[in-house]
């Protein structure tokens, strides 16, 4: 039977051998699982940086229990069970390992769920629920406190019922525009707060104008007591400097006002938020539940953009398993 193949295979022209040996070699021999176990180290390195210890409860009594597909296993004395370096990650228990690293690659580089399941051959569903575990290991990481001179300024978004049933307001069509102008309950509002050592929050605050109490819950604890709080007039800024005891120095746009004193803008803010809206554009709508998701997304690309692309893959890769995160299928359902 082999021998009628070859026979065909020589009256191709080598461009199409070419093609078709290359073909045969990804499915036979696919060499990209190489790629998930050579970071392998650097992963375990990041997971226990402050010692093994058990992903399903903690315990520092662990031991090692063999290798299962080239991984080393431990075993947990305490709970009794076992785990190995990629458990409760977004990657355990894939039945294609050979392509996550790709799917970073894609991901990195800010491509659509229907292209990512064109390229990799996988269902788009598959796709999103990828792309949400990553974005979720991601978000686990927290943010780092804030520090000196923190710009603060919220941008907004339509909100968005994708996939769920409305009740309070009438549904639209992709492109129609919201019955009322301007800022109102339609919109999702996220809160954007940088310093200038470049570290960055962004997340989804509410509806309408966001209140300072708000502004609080998404951005307060991470900002430093010493920090000087640098905004707009809008009074809800003021309140929250007040709330938390912070210096708060004040930017009149209104007034055509840039900077002030030679140093208090919000200038680093506002770039962020074109940046983003640009960014978010290609995906023509992000669903409200999971902006934040987005939103994690965009951060990381944008603290990131200044790396080699090779890197900024591997640190995708060994952020998005820097910690313990179980999550499954159902809880992407039922969320």
């Amino acid at each position: 039977m082999w021998l009628n193949v070859y026979e065909d295979f020589s009256e191709l022209t080598k461009s199409e051998q070419l093609a078709l040996f290359n073909a045969m070699k990804q499915d036979l021999f696919p060499d990209e699982p190489d790629k998930i176990t050579k970071p392998l180290k650097s992963i375990r390195e990041a997971r226990f940086s402050s010692g093994l210890g058990c992903v399903h409860c903690g315990s520092t009594s662990v031991k090692r229990n063999g290798k299962y597909r080239s991984r080393q296993r431990y075993l947990c004395n305490d709970c009794g069970k076992s785990f190995n370096d990629m458990t409760n990650t977004p990657f355990s228990g894939s039945r294609y390992p050979e392509k996550w690293v790709k799917y970073i690659e894609l991901m990195v580089e800010g491509y659509t769920l229907p292209k990512i399941a064109e390229k990799l051959h996988i269902h788009i569903s598959t796709a999103f629920y990828w792309r949400h575990k990553i974005l979720n290991a991601l978000g686990s990481l927290g943010f780092n406190q804030l520090q000196g001179i923190v710009e603060s300024d919220e941008t907004f978004f339509r909100e968005s019922m994708k996939g769920r049933e409305i009740t309070h307001r009438k549904a639209k069509k992709r492109g129609e525009k919201d019955e009322k102008r301007g800022i109102s309950n339609l919109k999702i509002a996220v809160v954007v707060a940088q310093d200038r050592n470049g570290s960055v929050i962004a997340r989804k605050a509410g509806t309408g104008r966001v209140r300072a109490e708000e502004i609080d819950t998404v951005i307060g604890e991470y900002i430093h007591p010493s920090a000087l709080l640098c905004t707009d007039t809008a009074t809800n800024y003021k309140k929250f400097a007040k709330i938390k005891g912070l210096q708060h120095e004040t930017v009149n746009e209104r007034q055509k006002q840039r900077v002030k004193k030679g140093i208090y803008h919000i200038q680093h803010v506002n770039n962020f938020h074109n940046r983003l809206k640009t960014w978010m554009e290609r995906f023509q709508g992000v669903a409200t539940k999971y902006l934040d998701n987005y939103l994690y997304w965009f951060r990381w690309l944008d603290l990131s953009k200044n790396l080699a692309f090779e890197n900024r893959v591997e640190q995708m890769l060994i952020s998005a398993c820097q910690k313990s995160n179980y999550t499954t299928i159902e809880m992407f359902r039922t969320a």
